[in-house]
């Protein structure tokens, strides 16, 4: 026990896999007891805090790919050159024999050319939100339940995604009617110009390499929630999310907790190397739930 975790039943479902049971029970004591008021969330946004595939088995949407299902018919060309770009870099994304430092100058052409698209495709804010509205972004199951907790224990939640922070804003607001006050959006967002259309995208360019303290706002706005939390449960599904960070100069534990969503057999071994647990098509935040709820129990705070 943790707490009131049960590490054990936690550590015996199949979908979870932990390297270092001693550094992980480690991190969950300290993160247990030092309660919601030293803790903070960072969670990547597409196919981390949304669902990978639905109930059917169907692959959800990104937030890029709101793009793409929307238009589809409407402009096909539009639609062959932006999916083109995916055919082009994703491959290059998940080549496991490039480096990081490989990768970076792919990606940023990437969002880079992805980005010139949009603005150039001629897309008003409405038109999106509608888009959004009705979108295949599904969250993961229960994660209605760890964002609601997570506002009530005054616990801030960052949202840190190499997605459009546009859209999954308009995303919340149709799913909950709101962005509640602790929870924030670090992201690609759009300008618009005063018809409405796209006409830029926010600097520094976030690609999914790259989403670290050095991409921060200047003039962030959840700087004094997060001022003196040292523990910090992170969220994502890529190697890449392994190293977000927010500029916490004082933190002192970060607890890793990896989706893996496809290609298991090749990539657990990997994400262990990165994350303290890893999941394995696991589409809910039942693990997630269960640790933070053990912070939440926690009277000593």
């Amino acid at each position: 026990m943790v707490g009131s975790l049960k590490l054990d039943e936690l550590l015996s479902l199949p979908q979870v896999h932990v390297k270092d049971i001693k550094s992980l029970t480690d991190k969950l004591q300290n993160i247990v007891s030092g309660g919601a008021d030293q803790l903070m969330v960072i969670s990547d946004f597409d196919f981390t805090l949304s669902r990978f595939a639905d109930k059917s088995g169907n692959r959800c949407s990104s937030c890029y790919c709101v793009f793409d299902s929307a238009v589809g018919t409407n402009n096909p060309e539009w639609c062959r050159k932006f999916v083109g770009l995916y055919h082009k870099y994703g491959p290059i994304e998940h080549d496991h024999s490039l480096s990081i430092e490989e990768k970076v100058p792919f990606m940023e052409a990437w969002w880079q050319q992805s980005h010139g698209l949009i603005i150039q495709g001629g897309f008003k804010k409405q038109a999106i939100d509608d888009y959004v509205a009705h979108c295949n972004i599904q969250l993961r199951d229960n994660a209605d339940i760890m964002m609601k907790k997570m506002t009530n224990h005054a616990v801030p939640f960052i949202i840190f995604s190499a997605g459009i922070g546009t859209i999954i804003e308009m995303y919340l607001r149709h799913k909950f009617g709101r962005v509640e006050s602790n929870t924030h959006v670090v992201s690609n967002m759009m300008g618009f110009d005063d018809d409405g259309y796209v006409n830029s995208f926010s600097d520094p360019l976030i690609h999914v390499f790259c989403k670290n303290s050095s991409v921060m706002p200047a003039d962030r706005t959840f700087s004094e929630q997060i001022e003196g939390r040292k523990n910090v449960i992170l969220l994502g599904d890529s190697v890449g999310d392994a190293f977000m960070d927010v500029g916490v100069e004082e933190e002192q534990v970060s607890l890793k907790i990896g989706f893996v969503n496809h290609d298991a057999d090749k990539l657990v071994d990997k994400y262990l190397n990165y994350f303290d647990i890893v999941l394995v098509d696991d589409q809910s935040m039942d693990i997630p739930n269960q640790i933070l709820e053990a912070i939440y129990n926690n009277k000593n705070y």
